[in-house]
């Protein structure tokens, strides 16, 4: 026995080093600084060796992405990429060859070709496309998404880096990150006059977050769910309904998250201070930025409750909500999926509890009055890869209306 005790006593003074470490780096963390690097992780990307003003580069074809800047109210420079539709570009390839589209003479995007390719087209349909943390907009499966959705006939995407982000300037805030989702979509509505029946706003993780901002910014201007207003709110100059939102691995807020998150899949950030109810609100009272999604959806859908903005040309529907998350994600419980769908469809855990079993699950709501919300809890995709396959694409094909099950 006597042996066994340096054993033990090096494992109690790890056991030690482990909690010391784990509230030193929580008490960090209660910096503001360090909280907004920690969770929008900006700094950490490949622009350092990928270019993304050669988006062929990353698969594409020729002259197929044009790269531009949004200038957002309060005076940051958001870097942009338009993606034209594959059978768009098949037809026009060889007037869009002759373009130049370098950062620097795409200054003037309205005299570009694939602009005109846009702005000219009645069946034209948008996709703005809001990303997860981390990265630059050609970072990991982001590529591939736009590959996926621009292969749908007629779908341009519109993507871009929040300030802060890759060749984006500023810092990233919550209320920054909505004025700059604010920013793209007035540019899409203002400057390309797309109207948005033909509009989907699609967000995957941290992007769903934005996503669901902008969408209740856009249907209620005045909503009293920004105490920090986002600079340039006043550009919402009236309520606007878009065709649908997609949220691919969405959740409900910031603080919900961190109960359940793991770094990496593995390390975990709150999860600890459960058993001690005092610091653990001690210390999510400290989150500077909480993303109340669930909040924003409930609202949203309340705000459309018998609107007449929801219905489009034809008698079409407008608004619908469309979440996605995967059983196998790592990052981010589908759990979150469910209970945001739960909160904005104002129905009980209960009633979907069944989303639990192992297997692909639907739940499709249509309440009187109200736009349509659907869950689809899919087995495989993870966190990042999901949005990338095949039931991403179809709801967003669902919500211009061109898929119907």
């Amino acid at each position: 026995m006597p042996a066994l005790l340096p054993i033990f006593k090096k494992a109690y003074w790890s056991l030690g080093a482990l909690v010391a470490g784990y509230v030193t780096v929580l008490l960090l963390l209660t910096s503001p600084w360090l909280q907004r690097h920690a969770l929008y992780s900006h700094k950490l990307h490949s622009g350092f060796y990928h270019n993304v003003n050669n988006p062929e580069s990353f698969g594409f074809a020729p002259k197929q992405v044009t790269p531009f800047n949004v200038n957002t109210p309060d005076g940051e420079t958001l870097y942009a990429w338009h993606v034209l539709p594959l059978n768009v570009y098949a037809r026009h390839n060889r007037d869009l060859l002759e373009q130049d589209t370098s950062l620097e003479a795409t200054a003037h995007i309205t005299s570009s070709k694939a602009f005109r390719l846009l702005t000219r087209d009645p069946d034209a349909k948008i996709v703005i496309n809001f990303h997860g943390n981390a990265g630059h907009v050609a970072q990991g499966w982001r590529t591939d998404t736009y590959r996926s959705l621009t292969g749908i006939p007629n779908t341009h995407v519109l993507t871009i880096d929040y300030r802060g982000f890759g060749l984006s300037t500023g810092s990233p805030t919550e209320a920054g990150l909505i004025t700059d989702g604010v920013a793209l979509v007035n540019w899409v509505i203002d400057v390309a006059g797309i109207p948005p029946d033909r509009i989907v706003i699609l967000g995957q993780s941290l992007g769903t977050a934005v996503a669901s901002a902008v969408a209740l910014r856009f249907a209620d201007p005045a909503s009293d769910l920004f105490p920090i207003q986002p600079t340039g709110a006043a550009e919402v100059k009236k309520s606007i309904v878009f065709a649908g939102v997609v949220l691919v691995a969405p959740f409900t807020s910031l603080p919900s998250l961190l109960l359940t998150y793991r770094i990496g899949g593995l390390v975990p950030v709150l999860a600890p201070l459960r058993p001690y109810p005092y610091l653990l609100r001690l210390f999510t009272s400290r989150i500077v930025d909480t993303w109340r999604s669930a909040d924003r959806l409930a609202a949203y859908m309340n705000t459309l409750t018998d609107s007449p903005l929801c219905t489009g040309k034809g008698g079409s529907e407008l608004g619908g909500i469309q979440i996605i998350h995967a059983l196998n994600d790592q990052d981010i419980s589908f759990r979150q999926g469910e209970m945001l769908f739960a909160t904005a469809a104002n129905t009980s855990l209960e009633t979907n509890a069944r989303f639990g079993e192992r297997v692909s699950k639907k739940m499709n709501v249509k309440m009187e009055g109200k736009p349509m919300i659907r869950l689809d809890v899919v087995e495989h995709g993870g966190h990042n890869r999901i949005v990338t396959y095949a039931s991403v694409a179809l709801a967003v094909m669902r919500a211009f209306g061109d898929f119907v099950e």
